[in-house]
């Protein structure tokens, strides 16, 4: 009886840099290589999902395209559920005068023009930038649209109407906004007591807006802190 004819296959192993040889019959090759097949599909699924939880804003939608989140969801995801070419004639993202007052978001096209409430929408994208809506409640935190500065770490904003010069930050992309101040970082962070003691350093002077110093590379301090404290 005749041996099965043998093949060599060299099948490099994720993570390690020396291949491995095998040398298998005709009849087993095939298991083999599905199996090698699936385990790499399946690495290559875990790291991507991987680089999407990194930033949720690493892509931001097509250049020249403005519109609306209507809800979280595609807020998180960054996907604008009701967009418009600003690029195209006679088409644009505004808001009416006196903007403030009603935080209505208007979209026009020559054909239509779309109104999206306070409240209606859950942020929106424009010009490069993404914008979150808080709605009133918090004293401190007026109603108004807030502009995402930074999101590596904290959330830190900025507000576009009502909240003045400061900055503002939240724990993740849908938690409660709050002042960047120490007052709210110590009550946010008391589980975390080395990254409270370096973010001190912000304001031994109790100057309202040092903790939201930024580095030579425009930065925010505390959010190098935060990461650097808490592995993030």
């Amino acid at each position: 009886m005749k041996r099965p004819f043998k093949e060599e296959y060299c099948i490099k192993t994720c993570g390690n840099p020396e291949a491995e040889i095998f040398s298998v019959d005709a009849r087993s090759s095939t298991r083999l290589l599905k199996r090698h097949y699936f385990q790499v599909k399946k690495i290559k699924l875990i790291f991507l999902i991987l680089l999407i939880q990194q930033s949720v804003f690493a892509q931001n939608p097509a250049p020249g395209y403005s519109g609306v989140y209507l809800t979280k969801a595609d807020f998180i995801a960054n996907h604008l559920s009701y967009q418009v070419n600003t690029h195209a004639p006679g088409c644009k993202l505004e808001f009416p005068p006196i903007a403030d007052w009603a935080l209505t978001i208007r979209i026009v096209t020559p054909e239509s023009v779309n109104k999206f409430k306070a409240g209606s929408v859950y942020g929106y994208y424009d010009n490069g930038k993404v914008y979150r809506f808080a709605a009133s409640g918090d004293i401190y935190v007026p109603e108004d649209f807030y502009r995402i500065e930074e999101d590596k770490g904290l959330v830190i904003y900025s507000p576009e109407f009502n909240g003045g010069n400061e900055y503002y930050y939240s724990r993740t992309l849908t938690s409660p906004i709050h002042r960047l101040n120490m007052k709210n970082l110590k009550r946010d962070f008391k589980s975390q007591p080395e990254f409270i003691n370096a973010a001190k350093s912000l304001n031994k002077k109790e100057v309202p807006g040092d903790v939201a110093k930024r580095d030579n590379e425009g930065h925010f301090i505390v959010n190098n802190i935060y990461r650097q404290t808490t592995k993030k």
